[in-house]
């Protein structure tokens, strides 16, 4: 990531402390609520070949395949990549196949 000068302003606190000038260098975090492209990536543990246009019982089935069939690495896996894709579609079929994992491993354990 890039650095970046900060200049600050010198203030007066509520409670009286004087806050001096000062000016420093930082990391650049982007604008508010984006992260930035330099720190922008997904990489996978596992290569599961889900993809959106399979049928459920297909994406199911080969991500299930892919994590030798623990419930839970598949339905964490699945999650991940809905909390980090820009896709709606994307987010909301791997939200689903999680959620129908977790609900699997639910119904195992009773």
């Amino acid at each position: 990531m890039d650095m970046i000068t900060v200049h600050r302003k010198a203030y007066t606190r509520r409670d009286g402390t004087r806050v001096r000038a000062a000016t420093y260098q930082t990391l650049d975090k982007g604008k508010p609520g984006r992260t930035p492209k330099s720190a922008r990536f997904f990489s996978p543990g596992v290569k599961m070949g889900w993809r959106k246009d399979q049928a459920a019982a297909i994406r199911r089935r080969e991500a299930l395949k892919a994590h030798k069939g623990n419930l839970t690495a598949t339905g964490r896996a699945l999650q991940e990549i809905a909390n980090v894709t820009t896709d709606a579609r994307t987010a909301k079929l791997a939200k689903a196949d999680a959620d129908y994992f977790f609900m699997q491993l639910k119904l195992r354990r009773h």
